[in-house]
């Protein structure tokens, strides 16, 4: 099993706009998906951290075979 970790930091938070960053992360995600279509997903894990003084960060970390 292998694992592919996804990482966006900081963003700013708009109502009723996707965050840029956000997007960023979801497009970095579906190419590496279209690009690899023989990977078998085994599980996703996503977490974040950060706040207040620090940017936010937010990891994605695909296991797949």
């Amino acid at each position: 099993m292998k694992v592919k970790i996804f990482k966006v930091e900081g963003y700013q938070f708009s109502f009723g706009k996707k965050p840029a960053s956000k997007q960023v992360l979801e497009d970095e995600i579906n190419n590496w998906l279209a690009s690899n279509p023989d990977v078998n997903i085994k599980h996703i894990k996503q977490s974040c951290c950060g706040g207040s003084l620090n940017p936010s960060l937010t990891f994605v970390s695909i296991w797949y075979d």
